[in-house]
């Protein structure tokens, strides 16, 4: 199946966004662990957190969902016993955090996933499992899904001191920060750096306080969690998707349109929305009303040079704009791209050369020649919903850009291409 996206002149319009897919899942998460029940309100309704919703469901956890929102009741006791495994496609957050989740509790548990998810790392959150004393098995690869785990409950009681190799996944630090409030003991928490995709550990330490759950900083990279802790329930009002956002914005940056977005938190606990910054150095126009960005296109878009280690789902769509900016535009230090749902550095250099692009990739970096004169070419997607929506907004401005396998976003928003087609 292949959609083809016809050029459009400057495009306009709103965009009422899907809830985070970060946040969403964090939630959820969180929610399960509470001594009472919760509601999640504008959550994601997509397959990832989709996926994350089952696997709870799953460890005996009750969900009831009525459109956006979400009613968790967590269970008496940490978890239902599950006799075959908790299959989770190629949702890496998923993967990642609801290891930790598993072994806040006692039991068996085997954590699979497709082809893909076989190939992505989880090997630092299952050694510091071991540390915690939970029974950690690599069914088929070491350091890769599928994984088993035996669990009688996160430490013995005393302080147990864990270090993290957080510096290919945040999410590695981030299962451990939520899970390790459950243990029976005191969690010290120490990792190397540079943590890639810092911005999520910030998200994960927010959403924990905001449920009363109490840690204290020992340093700049270390964290010390008490044990016995359940998060407070209640309800939780998710952000919108500044992910998703970009898409949207990109769309406005290449074409000279303007696009709204809402909801985007003036304090939002995305690092995602720092994308907004890059797309005002390169010359388009960023506004701010309440909870509504809009940003403005421009007739001539200028090259940058940054870094994204922090924004790593983002380079797709930076990618995308900087080929019809003017001069290089150089993305340093993303390396974690490539364990991504596809290998990222790859995928967009790829399909931006099909187009005509000049790019490199050198080390760790991607570098994009703006200027060149582009033209039309049928996408691979690699089974990525960001390459799927990146690519989509070149066909805007390029005739006979056809995306392949589109159906690969609903992963993270099912309703892209109504709501992409309705701009344009």
């Amino acid at each position: 199946m292949t959609k083809e996206i016809s050029p459009s002149g400057k495009v306009s319009g709103k965009v009422i966004l899907p809830g985070s897919k970060s946040m969403t899942h964090r939630a959820l998460l969180m929610a399960a662990l509470a001594s009472e029940p919760s509601i999640v309100d504008g959550a994601l309704v997509a397959e990832d957190t989709m996926l994350t919703a089952q696997a709870l469901e799953r460890l005996g956890v009750n969900l009831r969902r009525e459109k956006t929102t979400w009613f968790v009741s967590p269970p008496k006791w940490r978890w239902k016993r599950c006799d075959s495994p908790i299959f989770l496609k190629n949702s890496g957050t998923s993967m990642r955090l609801l290891l930790g989740i598993a072994a806040a509790g006692k039991g068996r548990f085997i954590f699979d996933g497709t082809e893909r998810m076989r190939q992505r790392p989880v090997g630092p959150v299952v050694e510091a499992l071991s540390v915690l004393g939970v029974k950690c098995n690599f069914l088929i690869r070491h350091g890769y899904p599928p994984v088993e785990i035996i669990s009688n409950g996160l430490g013995n009681g005393g302080t147990v001191e864990i270090r993290v190799d957080a510096r290919k996944s945040s999410q590695f630090l981030s299962s451990l920060l939520i899970a390790s409030p459950c243990a029976k003991g005191t969690v010290r928490l120490s990792w190397l750096e540079p943590i890639a995709s810092y911005p999520y550990v910030e998200m994960t330490l927010r959403m924990m306080r905001e449920r009363e759950i109490h840690f204290r900083w020992l340093g700049d990279s270390e964290i010390e969690i008490p044990g016995g802790q359940d998060y407070r329930g209640g309800r939780w009002t998710v952000e919108g998707d500044c992910s998703t956002a970009s898409y949207f914005w990109a769309a406005a940056a290449i074409t000279g349109g303007t696009i709204e977005t809402e909801p985007v938190f003036e304090e939002s606990y995305q690092g995602d929305a720092g994308l907004l910054e890059i797309l005002e150095r390169m010359g388009c126009r960023v506004e701010r009303r309440g909870n509504i960005v809009a940003v403005s296109g421009s007739r001539r878009l200028r090259g940058v040079d940054v870094d994204m280690n922090s924004m790593p789902d983002m380079v797709p769509t930076l990618a995308v704009v900087a080929a019809f900016a003017e001069g290089d535009t150089i993305i340093r230090n993303v390396g974690h791209l490539r364990i991504k749902e596809s290998d990222r550095l790859k995928a967009v250099s790829t399909e931006l050369k099909k187009m005509g692009a000049h790019v490199e990739i050198r080390g760790d970096d991607l570098v994009i020649r703006g200027g060149e004169k582009l033209h039309g070419a049928e996408i691979d997607t690699y089974d990525d919903h960001r390459i799927a929506m990146a690519f989509a907004v070149a066909g805007l401005r390029v005739p006979g850009v056809v995306i392949r396998n589109p159906g690969v976003v609903s992963k993270s928003f099912p309703e892209f291409w109504e709501v992409f087609g309705s701009l344009t």
